[in-house]
């Protein structure tokens, strides 16, 4: 029999909701274009985006939504092995991207696809890497969603929360000592704070002025633990400012506040060095598919963050300025939806990438025990398949 000691174990102790901080956006240093309607009502003023540019925002913004429900029914129904959902942090990536040259670095966290997007790798070869075929250009060897491309200038981060943030601060530093106009583009989340690389690389960019636009994207939770519990300090942007780096809070959910912010920041780097950008933002879903938020808050919460949903207000601006309509949405989510079905259907076609790849790439030239191990390994799965 089940005490009911154990019984609420299970269920866990979810948080009572915290009210969305965007109503109080003017109010918390926040800076935004948008109000919830899409109404150009913030403290920053509209940044002037081309209707193309504005469609494109809101058409990328769709395709990842997209990408993360689909994502997400290939995961559950055993098709991928892993996925990071994106659902609610569209506009922050969207945002930051545009507001970089095509040249520049971009130092990915978790959940940042818009890169690839918007720099014109196709779906095919993410879906690859999802499904772990023989056309991913990482050859399989990484967890579904950690994408990257050097052929885009997108860095792939690692599992190890945090240990990426220093290779941002270094490249541009490496930007500013070989006089490069090249800036980086660093993502990471709340939860990589509280680790000892991102105040190293704080106390670095300080001191050293590397060209990096630092993007915090808090989310509210590092996986289960909320805000309150791993700072007492009321932003993040605030921790920047300690370490000689300016900071700014942003509306993470505002692409447009977010293009602003960080074209600012981008556009200053070489002159006056590191920014940190704090994009404020919500995780409307798992933190990953091994993941249960209903053990650690309630759906209450998810509910006063929808009311400033990104693409809602992005659609709403679009409207307001008579560059979308119904029969634009319909014929949007008609292509995305054929050209995801196109990318599932050629990548889950792949074959697996050849055993022995996964010994590439190590070294500039092999030794002998590299070969001596690779010989092993295939004749071992050789002997087991015949």
């Amino acid at each position: 029999m089940t005490s009911s000691n154990t019984v609420k174990q299970w269920q866990g102790n979810p948080r009572s909701p915290v009210a969305c901080p965007l109503d109080r956006a003017r109010e918390l240093g926040i800076q935004q274009v948008l109000d919830k309607n899409g109404e150009p009502n913030g403290d920053v003023p509209d940044p002037g985006l081309t209707r193309a540019d504005a469609r494109m925002f809101y058409e990328v913004m769709a395709l990842l939504r997209a990408i993360d429900e689909r994502g997400w029914k290939l995961q559950r129904s055993g098709r991928i092995a892993f996925w990071i959902p994106i659902c609610g942090q569209e506009a922050l990536q969207v945002g930051a991207t545009h507001a970089m040259d095509r040249e520049d670095w971009i130092f990915r966290a978790h959940r940042e696809f818009a890169p690839w997007i918007m720099r014109g790798e196709p779906l095919a070869l993410m879906f690859a890497q999802f499904f772990g075929g023989a056309g991913d250009i990482q050859k399989g060897r990484r967890l579904p969603c950690l994408i990257g491309s050097r052929k885009i200038k997108l860095v792939s981060c690692s599992t190890q929360v945090g240990a990426y943030i220093p290779h941002g601060a270094g490249a541009g530093w490496a930007a500013r000592l070989t006089g490069s106009d090249d800036v980086m583009l660093s993502f990471f989340g709340d939860g990589a704070t509280s680790r000892g690389e991102f105040h190293s690389a704080m106390n670095f960019a300080g001191i050293h002025k590397p060209q990096t636009v630092f993007v915090c994207v808090n989310n509210g939770w590092a996986v289960t633990t909320p805000l309150d519990a791993q700072t007492a300090m009321p932003d993040f942007a605030a921790k920047g400012q300690s370490y000689g780096v300016p900071g700014v809070r942003v509306d993470g959910n505002d692409p447009l506040a977010m293009y602003a912010a960080t074209k600012k920041a981008r556009d200053g780097a070489k002159a006056e060095g590191a920014t940190l950008i704090e994009a404020v933002t919500y995780r409307l879903g798992f933190h990953t598919s091994s993941d249960n938020p209903d053990l650690y808050r309630q759906d209450q919460e998810c509910a006063l963050w929808s009311e400033w949903d990104p693409l809602k207000r992005m659609r709403g601006y679009l409207e307001r300025c008579a560059w979308w309509n119904d029969a634009d949405e319909e014929d949007m989510n008609r292509r995305i939806a054929d050209d995801i079905q196109a990318a599932v259907n050629a990548a889950e076609a792949m074959d697996p990438p050849d055993i022995a790849t996964q010994f590439d790439d190590l070294y500039a030239a092999h030794d002998w025990m590299i070969e001596d191990q690779k010989s092993r390994v295939i004749a071992d799965l050789e002997g087991d398949q015949a």
